[in-house]
C-alpha cells in the first residue's frame, strides 16, 4: 500500500500549491455517507449527526427555470470568468506526457454549498451540475482519456423521495442537453455504470440511446456512476466467475486479476483503473467508489465544495499528480 499516496492525517498540502486542508474546518462525527445528505422540509437535523441545511420552515417550491437562471456562470462559480492570466500560468506548468489517462471524481459538498448561501439544496445540486459541465470540457481540452464521476450511489436511494426525484430529473436534463451536445460536437464517448434497472424508465431510455450513439466516438470517455456501489460491483463480478466455474466453462485455477477485471463494469473503457482520484469538500474517504480499481490510484483531496471547484483547482490537482512517483510496489534507484 506504500504506493497509494493516501493522506490520512491533516493538515495536508500539495507540494506545488499553498492550499492546506485542516480538520478543524469540518464538522465532526459525520455519518459515513458518499455525499452530504441535507434533508428537505421543516425538521431540523442534528449537525453532529449529519450536515443539513437547517431550514426552520419548508423549502418553498422553486421552478427549474428560476433555479437555472440564478446559476449563470460567474467568477465565483465555475471559473468561466476567472482571471485568465492565473489559469494560463498554471496550465503552462502541466506536462502533457505526464497527464493522467483516467481521472475519477467524487463530487461532494453540494448541500454545504447551498447551506452557506441560505439556499435550498436543489440549488446546490444545480450549481454542481454547472461545475460538472466545465469539468468535462476541461478534461476534453487537457487530453484526459477517461473521466468518471460519482453521481449517485446505491446508498443515496435512502434519501428523501423529493431529493431523489429531483436528482434523477436534473441528471436526465444534463444528459439530454449538454452531454448530447458534446457527443455530437466533441466526439465524446458516454457510458453509465451502476444498477441502471433502479433508475426511472425514461432515464434508462435516455441513457441507452445516447450510449448507443456515442459508442464509436474516439474522444474523451465520460463515465457516470449512477446507482453505483463498489462492493456490489465486486460481488456481482465474483458471481459471474462462480457461475462459469459451476457450468464447467472455467477452472477456478484459471481465475486471476485480469480475468476478474473483465467482469467489472469499468471494462467498457480502455483505461478502467483511475490514475488520479479527486474528492472535493475535504472529506477523506472513498465512500464505496471503484474499490477494486483504486488499488494504485493517486489521491487528491480538495477543501473546495464541488460547486466551487473551478478550472484552476483541476489544474492544481493535475499539477500535484505530476509530481508523484508511481512505483507500483517496485523500488527505483
Amino acid at each position: 500500500m506504500e504506493n497509494m499516496l493516501f493522506c490520512s492525517q491533516l493538515p495536508t498540502t500539495c507540494p506545488l500549491t499553498n492550499e492546506t486542508v485542516t480538520s478543524s474546518s469540518y464538522p465532526k462525527n459525520n455519518l459515513e455517507k458518499p455525499f452530504s445528505s441535507p434533508k428537505f422540509g421543516p425538521k431540523k437535523i442534528n449537525r453532529d449527526a449529519s450536515i443539513s441545511l437547517g431550514f426552520s420552515s419548508p423549502v418553498p417550491p422553486i421552478s427549474r427555470s428560476r433555479l437555472t437562471a440564478s446559476l449563470k456562470p460567474s467568477a465565483d462559480h465555475v471559473g468561466v470568468d476567472s482571471p485568465k492570466s492565473k489559469i494560463q500560468l498554471r496550465r503552462g506548468d502541466l506536462r502533457p506526457e505526464f497527464m493522467p489517462k483516467h481521472v475519477a471524481v467524487i463530487m461532494d459538498g453540494h448541500g454545504r454549498w447551498a447551506q452557506e448561501r441560505g439556499l435550498p439544496v436543489q440549488q446546490g445540486h444545480l450549481a454542481g451540475h454547472e461545475t460538472l459541465k466545465q469539468l468535462i470540457l476541461n478534461c476534453c481540452e487537457f487530453g484526459i482519456k477517461v473521466i468518471t464521476v460519482y453521481a449517485f450511489s446505491t446508498e443515496n436511494w435512502k434519501r428523501s423521495k423529493e431529493e431523489v426525484d429531483f436528482l434523477m430529473s436534473a441528471y436526465e436534463d444534463v444528459i439530454r442537453s449538454f452531454v448530447k451536445e458534446q457527443v455530437a460536437g466533441r466526439d465524446l464517448r458516454f457510458s453509465v455504470i451502476g444498477d441502471k434497472s433502479r433508475l426511472p424508465r425514461s432515464f434508462q431510455s435516455t441513457i441507452s440511446s445516447l450510449e448507443d450513439s456515442a459508442k464509436t466516438n474516439k474522444g474523451t470517455h465520460f463515465v457516470m456512476a449512477l446507482s453505483y456501489s463498489g462492493q456490489y460491483e465486486i460481488v456481482q463480478a465474483s458471481k459471474k466467475l462462480a457461475k462459469k466455474v459451476e457450468d464447467g466453462t472455467l477452472r477456478a485455477t484459471d481465475i486471476n486479476d485480469r480475468l476478474f477485471e473483465q467482469q467489472l463494469l469499468t471494462n467498457i473503457t480502455e483505461f478502467p483503473s483511475p490514475d488520479l482520484l479527486i474528492r472535493t469538500s475535504g472529506e477523506l474517504r472513498v465512500s464505496n467508489f471503484l474499490l477494486w480499481q483504486l488499488a494504485y490510484t493517486e489521491f487528491y483531496f480538495s477543501s473546495k465544495l464541488f460547486p466551487d471547484f473551478k478550472e484552476a483547482d483541476l489544474v492544481e490537482a493535475l499539477t500535484c499528480f505530476q509530481t508523484r512517483q508511481r512505483r507500483y510496489g517496485e523500488r527505483k534507484d
